[in-house]
């Protein structure tokens, strides 16, 4: 029976890859085969590479001229629009008869954009008999014009979150960061979340929604990034613990050269054509780590090298982060307002996202019983994606308006995310300062101090171990001694043993015994 089974297990299995073989050598041959008329119709272009570029409003004249026709009858040529969000106006050609000795035919076609899209438009050629096929395709791109003052806004929002980082480290002591990666559990929780939970997010929203193109690369990267410097003001805003939040930017950056490209490579590829890849920005996360770590190690030295300045910054920390949530609102904002044109489906995934990476952090957090503090700082660090990083990639690396379609749900992220941090930050004021009356994490805090030092205390124990050691005295009497050595201990004794030597000389050999009698 065994060999019989074997015998129709192997014939099966030869018999799927057969089928499979010949599935695969007709799906060729069927790609390779020609369909349609376009190798009977030889045309030409305005555009180059048969793509038309024009901006918001403008209007384009696309000409398409016929060389040749190598098909027998006479053709009515008409446009037709396909996709995108352009308008077309064009009279059809009639008349044009096929296997003519010369051509002077040109069917002018005027485009008009709308807004920013890539789309399509065809040529039908259709015979007396009735019969039609598509004989041309062109790619029809619409850009936005681009404001010349973006870019300084862009830059001034930049400076604005490095000084927020500077105060943030004028008041960050460099022994509590020191305590956070002695006991990093909340750094390798905010980690897990980054790198696991956000990607696969990101790429089920996708899914789930059915965004593709260039939107699904937009949000795959954004998902993919590390945390930024909107958590870090919002750490702050909070009362959270920003120097943990400052700690986890850091290390999340600083994998995220090698975690972002692999999760591009695991998560982009169902989003990207065949042949294409995403680039990693490299160079743009090591800015991004230059940018967090120059103002945050200068003003952790100034705040160490005057105390004073603690107090200062103390004081004004709170109302400069207010101040930049205010500014990465109201100015970046009006350059792109053509991010809000877009499906329902993209505001959706903004509301969720960083909905679903906080709640992710901070129940994560707690099952592995950190404070409340620690849990809402793991839930903003790994809620609030550093959508800056992808929008800059995205415009540097991509032309236009690939990169414009792309960005629009980091964007739409990055507005919704502020925007939430706002409201839970008004919210938080008002309970702190109308229903608790003062921090709710100061009794955690003290809580966490008191552990801290019995933890100190029970380490500082360990480190002695009580013996008993036989000793012979001068005078020949042997006599049994017990204290505490410091372990490991300099000289080790067995308890039966005996040393040859008194109290005196065995202090002078291990200073760190202490005899109790």
């Amino acid at each position: 029976m065994a060999f019989y089974a074997s015998r129709t297990t192997t014939f099966a299995l030869l018999s799927f890859i057969l089928i499979s073989a010949v599935l695969y050598t007709s799906n060729g041959q069927e790609e390779n085969a020609p369909t349609g008329w376009e190798d009977y119709f030889k045309l030409q272009s305005s555009s180059p590479n048969a793509t038309t570029t024009l901006f918001i409003d403008e209007r384009v004249w696309l000409n398409i001229t016929i060389d040749s026709i190598t098909l027998p009858g006479t053709f009515t040529i008409t446009p037709r629009w396909v996709t995108g969000d352009f308008v077309i106006a064009a009279a059809p050609l009639e008349g044009v008869e096929g296997e003519a000795s010369s051509y002077d035919e040109v069917l002018s076609i005027l485009i008009t954009g709308q807004k920013i899209t890539i789309g399509n438009l065809e040529l039908i050629a259709e015979n007396q008999a009735g019969e039609s096929n598509v004989i041309w395709t062109e790619t029809v791109n619409v850009n936005r014009v681009e404001a010349a003052a973006a870019r300084y806004v862009r830059y001034l929002v930049l400076v604005a979150l490095i000084v927020a980082i500077f105060l943030i480290g004028i008041t960050t002591d460099i022994k509590v960061i020191y305590s956070l990666i002695r006991r990093p559990y909340g750094v390798i929780i905010g980690m897990f979340c980054q790198f696991i939970i956000m990607p696969f997010t990101a790429w089920s929203l996708a899914k789930i929604f059915g965004v593709d193109g260039p939107a699904s690369l937009g949000l795959v990267l954004d998902g993919s990034c590390p945390g930024g410097s909107i958590s870090n003001v919002l750490s702050v805003l909070l009362d959270v613990d920003y120097v943990l939040s400052i700690t986890m930017t850091f290390f999340s950056t600083l994998f995220a050269l090698a975690m972002m490209p692999l999760n591009l490579f695991i998560y982009g590829r169902s989003f990207v054509a065949a042949g294409e890849t995403i680039r990693t920005p490299f160079l743009e996360i090591f800015i991004q780590l230059v940018s967090l770590v120059v103002p945050l190690s200068i003003g952790i030295f100034l705040g160490w090298w005057k105390a004073k300045l603690k107090d200062i910054a103390d004081k004004y920390v709170k109302p400069v982060s207010g101040v930049i949530m205010l500014i990465l609102i109201c100015t970046d904002l009006p350059f792109n307002l053509f991010i809000f044109d877009s499906p329902w489906e993209y505001f959706v995934i903004a509301i969720i996202f960083p909905l679903v990476g906080g709640g992710a952090g901070f129940f994560i957090s707690k099952v592995l019983r950190q404070t409340t503090q620690r849990s809402a700082t793991v839930a903003l660090e790994t809620g609030v994606q550093n959508a800056v990083l992808a929008i800059t990639v995205l415009y540097f690396f991509y032309e236009k308006p690939v990169s414009d379609l792309a960005t629009r749900l980091p964007y739409l992220i990055l507005v919704f995310t502020s925007l939430e941090g706002v409201a839970l930050t008004i919210i938080y004021i008002l309970l702190k300062k109308f229903y608790w009356g003062k921090c709710p994490y100061d009794d955690e805090k003290e809580e966490e101090k008191s552990d801290d030092k019995k933890e100190d205390e029970e380490k500082k124990q360990k480190e002695y171990e009580v013996k008993e050691i036989k000793v012979k005295e001068r005078n020949g009497e042997i006599k049994t001694i017990s204290g505490k050595v410091k372990a490991p201990s300099v000289v080790k004794y067995d308890v039966a043993c005996e040393a040859n030597f008194g109290d005196e000389t065995l202090a002078e050999v291990n200073p760190a015994f202490e005899p109790s009698e």
